[in-house]
């Protein structure tokens, strides 16, 4: 007669089940499964022992999928960057567009923020539009007193 000693996994220990949100099980790193891995091997049947190329599959798979997360994790701070820019390039332009309560906002940008929930702009009138909601880009207008002000230090310097 064999017989097995069988433990019951901790809380810390025990694999999340299929309830569990997505934002749980995106947060698994490859040192769970390694620990997985780990576990796997130490309980595995004397008998019938896993094969080295189920275990160099894993592996291999562990490795993909750390990659992959890397190059996420990379394109959406590129992603970012060029958000950043590109709000950037809008300071001192006007714009229009919808805020989150679906109100129509314009005004001249005056300021970039990045936020949690993306990247905003700041306008003149105090509001924040969202880089995404904008829908319409245009130059600021021209006030007339700088346009005096140019001209009488022209003026001036002409005489």
């Amino acid at each position: 007669m064999t017989t097995y000693s069988v433990t019951t996994p901790t809380s810390q220990d025990q694999i999340p089940s299929s309830s569990t949100s997505n934002s749980s099980l995106s947060s698994l790193t490859a040192n769970n499964f390694l620990t997985f891995l780990i576990t796997q091997l130490e309980n595995q049947d004397p008998l019938n022992p896993t094969s080295s190329d189920e275990m160099l599959t894993q592996l291999s798979q562990i490795g993909q999928l750390q990659s992959a997360t890397d190059l996420q994790t990379s394109l959406t701070s590129m992603v970012q960057q060029n958000q950043v820019a590109a709000a950037s390039a809008l300071i001192g332009k006007q714009v229009k567009g919808t805020d989150q309560n679906s109100n129509q906002v314009s005004g001249i940008v005056q300021t970039v923020q990045v936020t949690t929930s993306g990247v905003n702009l700041g306008l003149d009138n105090g509001s924040t539009l969202g880089l995404s909601s904008v829908t319409s880009i245009t130059n600021a207008p021209t006030s007339s007193s700088s346009t005096a002000a140019t001209g009488s230090s022209t003026s001036a310097a002409a005489a």
